[in-house]
């Protein structure tokens, strides 16, 4: 055996360990075991794996050095899902671009080991093109990589949910893959032909701006995405908010009507009393009563923009003949986001009302509640009637809605993991239970 080839081969194989680290970074936070255990356990097992295969290709010889290195990818990407609590379409773009990433690397060992042949250059050292590779490689990911492109990775898979967009966009690093494979010269002699040599080293530097280009404008497009629909949703909170103002300031008016009114009421039931008439005295007081109950904005809590969505749905609620039984706790501010916070109880309250008006009237009713413990923990708990009919997909709800696309849960196990917090939803035979806890910062 010669041990000089069998020891370049193994340390081709350990280009995977700059690979996986493409792969881990943006998901860092997202990780099932501590970052240290896993490397620990990565980084030998990726040297093992490479002086095992770089055995069995000695002694299966191998016509294409890339087909066992990418049959790598597969055999990896199963225990890349175990590792990481992440959708596996997010996982599989990131390992799409860590083989895009490295594929340019690829490309210079071959055109690095074409040029010495063709000018019969003594290689200074056995790993000559090994080393430009690595080479190549490790400033990709210094220069390029961990600088620019690791933060805004990370960024999208932890803020962009569209699941139509993923499950495209990996097309184009799989493309700017494939363009590098095919350009490994076959016959190293046509790689120096003339100017060829000098068009291969401008049409791989092309691949990788335009590898980059796409990296800016899909974090760009993502990020101006999820701006919009933060930007929807503080307009519908200011909405709702104004149309809480406005009912405020018409009670204000009326309650002002009422106290200028009450000395013509004091008059008409001290009249009533005068006369011992006691039935339309009864009936005078209970007209009032309900009078005065009519102008009276609802009060759920301290919190002006939680009250405003509170009140809201419990508008909504009580014209859909829904029983309410809410109890919140919440103090005038609160150290999360009021975005998030009234996503959070606006998708939780259109889901419970949407649950309970397929049922009939008699059977409707939602009970909330909403404490903060300690100003450390905020947990929400919302349990509303329902018909027992449910779609689930891989333990995740689906919405039963006709042209639904079942986004409320999710928004709200979303909003939750920005707060480091849980969500819980289960369901018995005719109740739909919704647990959510934040953390407070």
């Amino acid at each position: 055996m010669n041990y000089m080839v069998y020891l370049s081969k193994a340390v081709s194989y350990f280009l995977f360990i700059p690979a996986s680290l493409m792969c881990l970074l943006p998901v860092w936070n997202h990780l099932r075991i501590s970052g240290k255990k896993l490397i620990l356990i990565l980084f030998p097992s990726f040297v093992l794996y490479g002086f095992v295969i770089a055995f069995a290709e000695m002694q299966i010889p191998v016509t294409n050095h890339n087909i066992p290195y990418t049959l790598t990818v597969p055999v990896c990407f199963p225990f890349y899902c175990m590792a990481v609590d992440l959708e596996k379409i997010k996982l599989f773009y990131l390992t799409v671009n860590a083989m895009a990433m490295s594929s340019f690397g690829g490309l210079a060992y071959f055109m690095a080991e074409a040029y010495m042949k063709n000018h019969n250059l003594e290689n200074p050292f056995y790993f000559a093109s090994l080393t430009i590779q690595w080479i190549v490689t490790i400033s990709l990911i210094c220069f390029i990589f961990l600088p620019f492109l690791n933060k805004k990775n990370s960024w999208i898979v932890e803020h962009f949910h569209t699941k139509s967009v993923w499950n495209i966009v990996w097309i184009v690093p799989a493309l700017i893959t494939f363009c590098n494979y095919m350009m490994i010269p076959v016959n190293h002699k046509n790689a120096t032909i003339g100017r060829i040599f000098e068009l291969y080293l401008l049409i791989d530097f092309t691949f990788l701006l335009l590898y980059l280009l796409f990296q800016l404008m899909f974090y760009r497009i993502a990020k101006n995405l999820i701006d919009k629909n933060e930007q929807e949703q503080k307009t519908q909170l200011f909405e709702i908010q104004s149309r809480q103002y406005r009912l405020l300031l018409d009670y204000i008016n009326e309650t002002g009507k009422l106290r200028h009114d009450f000395r013509h009421t004091a008059r008409t039931l001290l009249i009533l009393a005068k006369e011992a008439n006691w039935e339309n005295l009864l009936q005078y007081l209970e007209e009032y009563n309900q009078e005065l109950d009519s102008y009276r904005p609802r009060i759920f809590c301290r919190h002006s923009a939680a009250n405003a969505v509170l009140a809201h749905y419990a508008g909504l609620a009580q014209s859909r003949n829904i029983e309410i039984n809410w109890h919140v706790d919440l103090p005038e501010q609160l150290r999360i986001s009021d975005v998030d916070l009234c996503s959070i109880l606006g998708n939780l309250l259109e889901n419970a009302i949407h649950g309970c008006i397929i049922i009939p009237r008699a059977q409707r009713y939602i009970n909330l509640s909403v404490d903060l413990n300690e100003n450390r923990e905020l947990y929400l708990i919302c349990v509303n009637s329902f018909d027992g009919i449910i779609k689930k997909s891989r333990q995740k709800y689906l919405s039963t809605k006709k042209d639904g696309n079942g986004m409320g849960l999710l928004s709200i196990s979303i909003t939750a993991e920005k707060y480091h917090g849980i969500t819980r939803f289960y369901h018995s035979h005719s109740e739909f239970y919704s647990e959510i806890m934040l953390n407070v910062p």
